[in-house]
């Protein structure tokens, strides 16, 4: 019992009570959680509820050469064409993403209409799309003296598809993960889909016109050899490189193959309105506890 005198419970429990009842259970209190209320529905209200699109593709398995001809290897290396795909697919395919002339192609099938300005498909329109400069990039170039580019182009393409569309890797993953954070996701699925499959697309075409351009020369290279293992090697280069040419002009992906395609969430991702009520209630309450003492003990603290 001496134990429990000591601990002072009643008394405890006594001061606990004034001090809820002089800082908390308050009519400051009260109105502070109102204001919190009004302000997180400001909050809220000007918010721009931003959605998460994304898409599942499986990385292809590389290409093999199924023509595994010595002399062609041989071939290839005297002429300094061999090459090998250190980064895998994905690298490959996240490069190509990104890359300007992805943007190009984009661009010339006016998606910077659709992005910049109205949608007008018309290629004089949206190669003459004027950029609104903000009025400090404006000053800026006034006093250093340098010029702001009058139109949108298809750099500025590539910046966004940069800025926006980011194919991730899984460790220990063969799927690759498109995804992009944005307010009009009906446009950006659309967008993502195009995105996707042209460059797959383009990777098709380089490698079939990077062929090309090696049969050319490499028939160059046969029409003026005399040397027969030599020219056998030369030979087996030409199959080789019929035999993707062969392999690439297909509908068939190359790099990748969509196992899900672009979609989106049911319910945006922010603003996340329960957390803003919490937090703003948790702040203004507080804020009214730190002003209820502090002009309770103003005369003790100053």
């Amino acid at each position: 019992m001496s134990f429990i005198k000591k601990l002072r419970v009643k008394e405890r429990i006594g001061l606990s009570k004034d001090l809820l009842y002089e800082l908390i259970f308050t009519k400051r209190s009260l109105q502070a959680l109102g204001i919190s209320l009004v302000f997180s529905f400001l909050i809220i209200q000007f918010s721009v509820p931003q959605f998460y699109v994304s898409s599942t593709l499986r990385e292809a398995e590389s290409p093999t050469d199924q023509q595994n001809i010595v002399v062609g290897g041989a071939a290839q290396a005297i002429l300094g064409r061999a090459s090998a795909n250190t980064g895998g697919n994905f690298e490959s395919f996240r490069s190509n993403m990104h890359s300007y002339a992805l943007a190009q192609r984009m661009w010339d099938q006016g998606w910077g209409s659709r992005i910049y300005g109205n949608g007008d498909l018309d290629a004089e329109y949206f190669n003459a799309i004027p950029k609104n400069h903000k009025i400090g990039d404006k000053l800026a170039a006034f006093f250093l003296g340098y010029d702001l580019f009058k139109f949108y182009s298809a750099h500025d393409l590539q910046s966004y598809i940069q800025g926006s569309f980011n194919p991730s890797k899984p460790l220990g993953s063969s799927n690759i993960i498109v995804s992009t954070m944005t307010p009009d996701k009906d446009f950006a699925i659309t967008f993502m889909n195009s995105l996707i499959i042209e460059t797959d697309k383009y990777a098709k075409e380089r490698l079939i016109q990077k062929s090309k351009e090696i049969i050319v020369s490499t028939y160059e290279q046969l029409a003026t050899s005399k040397n027969s293992s030599i020219a056998s090697a030369l030979a087996g280069t030409i199959n080789s490189e019929y035999f993707k040419i062969a392999n690439l002009e297909n509908d068939m992906p190359y790099h990748i193959y969509i196992i899900d395609p672009p979609h989106s969430s049911e319910y945006p991702v922010t603003p996340n309105i329960m957390a803003i009520i919490f937090s703003n209630a948790i702040i203004f309450f507080f804020l009214s506890i730190f002003i209820s003492f502090i002009q309770k003990n103003k005369e003790d603290l100053w």
